[in-house]
């Protein structure tokens, strides 16, 4: 592997001597948040990068390479008994403590470098990205040890099965490294201006990441995923004046399917579990093999702050989704086969550069419950992200 980058970072160079168009972008790709460390609001890991711009195949198509590096300090929350391997929690007695179940909670130092290549074709109409990921982690007990307890609570019990559930979280103070493949193939029609928004996004992944390349620390993996996401979106009504946009309604409408199986490490149970894609129900919740969404906003964008990119939102959403197969890494199945999660609710958001969107939630819940709130209908979060 080493060779392989040494190799890639020596082609770049040449390349960027011999092609004088090419240029050099700054890229920043994720940002993510400890829940514990200022109530999220303060960014505590970043991924960003640098992209390398060049022409490949012609002028009318974008070829690119992606370097990214990440890393910071984040926390992790599972809502699988270790036990029963069913939705919800054990709460664990540890020296003579009973504590209150708010589901398996720890911290992890991550850290990632990610290699991408995206070719575009017919103008840039259509983008194929491959890429390799790599990932390290370190789990850790949650600094919060009078709230939550250790990890080895809920993994050395004899009648536990929370090493197979969570493969990389082998154990308390456990190490993960890995690597997973993918390919995804890209349909960029949209306008997004983020005043407004036309046209349609979509794209499909397929990821697999071989025991072979996630077997090297205490932790393991090997898992495949397959994702079709398609975004909607028509702007309904626009009020400008010559020199500013002052108001916006946008309609967007997400459909989203996605099938993961095999040893899949928590990480990658994050993105494609059905309470994270489903608005006001925890990440890492209601997580089977298959899940289906579809969220549905009314955006409404009001006058930016003095800078065109950054713009308050309210956004209006209405969500609902399926999740079907056995929960990830058991042989348990949801109790009627399936899973069906159901919200709606408002967004109250400052828009900056379409990418942060920092602001409150309010969701009501038709079905289903958010895992640390059961019982209550109306839930209220702080929000970092609008997804799409």
């Amino acid at each position: 592997m080493k060779k392989f980058i040494t190799i890639l970072l020596i082609m770049l160079m040449a390349l960027s001597v011999i092609n004088a168009e090419t240029e050099v972008r700054f890229i920043l790709s994720d940002v993510d948040q400890h829940s514990e460390i200022l109530i999220g609001f303060c960014p505590t890991y970043l991924l960003l990068g640098l992209g390398v711009d060049f022409h490949f195949i012609d002028d009318n198509n974008r070829s690119e390479f992606q370097f990214l590096v990440g890393g910071g300090y984040t926390q992790k929350r599972l809502f699988v008994d270790p036990y029963t391997e069913q939705p919800g929690y054990h709460s664990p007695t540890v020296n003579g403590k009973t504590y209150d179940g708010t589901g398996i909670t720890y911290d992890t130092v991550e850290g990632d470098f990610m290699i991408r290549y995206d070719q575009g074709f017919l103008d840039d109409l259509l983008t194929l990205r491959t890429s390799i990921e790599m990932k390290y982690e370190m789990n850790l007990n949650s600094h919060k040890k009078d709230k939550f307890p250790p990890l080895n609570s809920y993994l050395n019990g004899a009648d536990s099965h929370a090493s197979t559930l969570f493969p990389d979280v082998a154990g308390s103070n456990s190490h993960f490294l890995g690597t997973a493949l993918a390919l995804r193939l890209t349909y960029d029609a949209m306008d997004d201006t983020i005043f407004t928004n036309d046209g349609i996004l979509a794209y499909v992944e397929a990821k697999y990441a071989p025991l072979f390349l996630n077997n090297w620390l205490d932790g393991s993996a090997n898992y495949y995923s397959l994702t079709a996401n398609a975004v909607f979106s028509k702007t309904l009504y626009t009020y400008s004046t010559e020199n500013y946009d002052w108001f916006s309604i946008v309609l967007i409408d997400r459909v989203n399917a996605n099938w993961t199986d095999g040893s899949v490490p928590v990480f990658a149970q994050e993105p494609v579990s059905l309470g994270r894609k489903v608005r006001g129900y925890n990440t890492l919740s209601y997580g089977t093999q298959f899940s289906a969404v579809n969220n549905l906003d009314i955006r409404f964008a009001g006058p930016g702050i003095g800078i065109a990119s950054i713009k308050p939102r309210i956004n209006v959403f209405f969500d609902m989704g399926i999740g079907a197969g056995n929960y990830f890494n058991s042989t348990s199945r949801p109790d009627k086969g399936y899973n069906f999660l159901s919200s709606v609710g408002a967004q109250f958001t400052v828009t900056f550069f379409d990418f942060i969107d920092l602001g409150y939630q309010i969701a009501y819940l038709f079905t289903g419950e958010k895992m640390t709130d059961p019982g209550s209908r109306f839930v209220t979060t702080f929000t970092f992200f609008l997804d799409f």
